[in-house]
This record gives C-alpha cells, structure tokens and sequence, in this order.
C-alpha cells in the first residue's frame, strides 16, 4: 500500500496576476520600498477603516513597531495569551519589556478578559490580543481593563467584530503577509491604526536614513516587490475567504455525518 500525501499547511493561492503584479514591479525599476508599499498602507488601511498602515518586512516588525509607538519599554508589562506565536514573546522583549502571559479561553483560545484582569498590575502597559484562528477575541472586555489594546489579525484578516473589520478596532493592528497567512507577501507584515500619532511614530522608527538625529531605529521596510504581490492577492482576499468557508463547510458536514453514524 502506498500512503496518502499529506495535506498541505496553509499553501498560498497563486496566479497570473501575482505574476504580473511582481514582473510589473521589476520591470519598473523600482523594486525597493516605494510608490507600490504606499498604496498597498492605502488600501489595507481602507479595508480595515482604519485611518492609515505602515508596511513592514515582516509581522513581528509590525509587533515590535506597534509597542514601542505606544511608548512600552523597559520596566513595563505587556500581557501576552498563553496560546500564540512565539513572535509575541520576540517582540515585547525587543521593546525592553516583560511578557505576562495570561490564559485563554479553552473555547476560543483567546485571551481571557477575567484572567487578564486578574493578570493586570501597575506595570502593565498593553495588551496584545491575538484573534486566534479567525475566531474575533472579546476587545470590548479588554478595553475595559483600561490599557492600550494591540490587535493581532495575523489570523483573521476578513473577519468582523461589531459589524467592523478586526485589526482596526484596538489602538493599534498587526498584521501578517507570511507565506501561510490568508494572503501573503512572502515575508511581510502591516501595522494600521486609527491615531495619527502612532502611525507617525511607527513610521518614524521603520527606517533609520536621513534622520535629524541618532535614536535608535530599524531596517524594517516593505519591499515594492512584496507590495506588488501584497495589492494583487488583497484585490482577490474575498474569492480565498469564500472558498476557505465553502471548504470549512463541507469539513462541517463530513465531520457531522462521522458522529451520527
């Protein structure tokens, strides 16, 4: 007997418009960051009704940007759930913080408002919410704990809360345009708000050229040519959302027929 090829993990959709998109951008010239990763801010920030978005090189990037455009630093707390990327953990860390995790719901696998509230010290200074597996997390509760809230909608791009999009609620929302993600880049992430302030903060410290002074700051610019493949797969995100949920469906019922055998 010869065994069944496994399942692939998350495989991207690719097309000829990805193609074009990408061999439109080299053709161009301009493949560094440039006019295309400004669009694509544009138009991501215009799905999510946010006010605008920084395109960076990666999710974490956009973790790490997000906390320190909120001020966290050495000395402070961040709560972190107990289920998620290790990228959480990278990212606090890389701002000088302490991560506190906290539980999550066992029905969800998000954060737990009762447990984070317990959670909460004079020390913390966010929280990052992750919406696990495209499951909206509870923000109205978290926003009750009184801290500044990080979305991140690495997972759940599409979804809506309240009749929003996820990942423009909170003071800030990360994104990312991993090979396995929803849509991809390849490498590539996005931080959106809807505060000015912020944007400006994070968009200040994503790159270090021609600066009017020596503070720290980061390579972690978006290329034009993962922008151009960003724009084409977000002009056809609803046709993978859709077909995720027409694949979800019939999991649904096989699985449904298995118990009622």
């Amino acid at each position: 007997m010869t065994s069944a090829a496994p399942v692939p993990h998350s495989r991207p959709t690719l097309g000829d418009e990805d193609r074009a998109a990408v061999a439109a951008a080299v053709a161009s010239g301009q493949i560094a960051q440039g006019p295309r990763a400004a669009e694509f801010e544009r138009a991501m920030a215009a799905r999510l009704e946010a006010r605008g978005g920084v395109a960076v090189s990666s999710g974490t990037a956009a973790l790490h940007l997000a906390l320190l455009a909120l001020g966290v630093g050495p000395g402070d707390e961040v709560l972190v759930p107990s289920y998620a990327c290790a990228a959480l953990l990278h990212a606090v860390r890389a701002a000088g913080a302490v991560p506190r995790p906290v539980d999550v719901d066992p029905a969800t696998f998000n954060l737990d408002p009762d447990a984070a509230k317990r959670a909460s010290s004079a020390r913390t200074r966010a929280l990052i919410a992750v919406h696990a597996f495209g499951l909206p997390a509870d923000l109205d509760a978290l926003r009750a704990l009184g801290v500044p809230v990080v979305e991140d909608a690495a997972q759940a791009l599409g979804a809506r809360c309240g009749g929003r999009p996820v990942g423009g609620l909170g003071e800030v929302g990360v994104l990312s345009f991993y090979a396995t993600k929803l849509m991809t880049t390849g490498e590539g992430g996005m931080l959106v708000s809807g505060d000015a302030r912020l944007l400006a903060a994070a968009r200040d410290l994503r790159e270090y050229d021609e600066k009017p002074d020596d503070r720290p700051r980061f390579n972690y610019k978006l290329t034009d040519l993962a922008a151009a493949l960003g724009l084409a797969q977000l002009a056809r995100l609803d046709g993978f959302l859709a077909r995720r949920q027409a694949i979800a469906a019939r999991y649904r019922e096989a699985l449904y027929r298995c118990r009622h055998v």
